[in-house]
């Protein structure tokens, strides 16, 4: 079993939007995947609330609930588990981190995300765990905030994601929906850019999947 922990010190980076978009591939890839919903909004958990199809499944979970939901998902034959995070200095994060195998820090291209990101990045060198960022929330084909980016992430030691997941509206009609973009508009930038994602978060884990699997109708 893979476990990856979305987290980043600024809220509003998308954390929930790259938990549902990989949960969503993952088990569309034909693996089992859990995502479990750290934030006490419970946005990712309520999206489910709306969502027509099982899966992926998602829980809420507490710091206190996650060593053993993650025991019992490994006891059940889960694949993967996907662990959305709260924003801010909260224990849920660092809870989070320690148990996973890749950090994923969502960062948008504005000065107050780039002031939070190296909180996250120490979180993951102290842990010892593998992370990269993800830049999110760029506006479209504005490859200079993609530089500024990364240059950004250089400076903190976080490799850069080769996917960037751009300011679509299909995100939030998705969102309402219960859905992904990939699942609204499958053959849309939005949903090239999470296949994208999902690719190569798949091979940095080893999980047994396909490239190509997860675009099935």
């Amino acid at each position: 079993m893979k476990t990856i922990a979305i987290a980043m010190q600024k809220g509003g980076v998308g954390k929930s939007t790259l938990a549902k978009a990989l949960g969503v591939a993952g088990a569309r890839a034909g693996l089992n995947v859990l995502v479990l919903d750290m934030d006490s909004q419970q946005s990712t958990t309520q999206w489910a609330e709306r969502r027509k199809d099982a899966l992926p499944v998602v829980r809420f979970a507490t710091e206190i609930d996650l060593p053993k939901l993650l025991s019992q998902a490994e006891e059940a034959g889960c694949d993967l588990v996907v662990i959305d995070t709260p924003p801010a200095r909260s224990t849920e994060a660092p809870a989070a981190v320690e148990y996973c195998d890749l950090v994923l820090v969502p960062c948008a291209p504005d000065i107050e995300a780039y002031e939070q990101l190296p909180r996250t990045a120490r979180l993951a060198r102290t842990s010892e765990k593998p992370a990269a960022a993800v830049l999110t929330m760029a506006q479209p084909n504005s490859r200079a905030e993609e530089d500024i980016a990364r240059q950004v992430f250089e400076t903190v030691k976080l490799p850069m994601v080769p996917a960037v997941i751009h300011r679509f509206k299909v995100h939030r009609d998705a969102s309402r929906e219960g859905v992904t973009a990939c699942e609204l508009e499958p053959d849309g930038k939005a949903a090239a850019e999470l296949e994208a994602l999902w690719d190569w978060v798949s091979a940095e884990l080893q999980l047994n999947t396909s490239a190509v699997v997860h675009k099935r109708a």
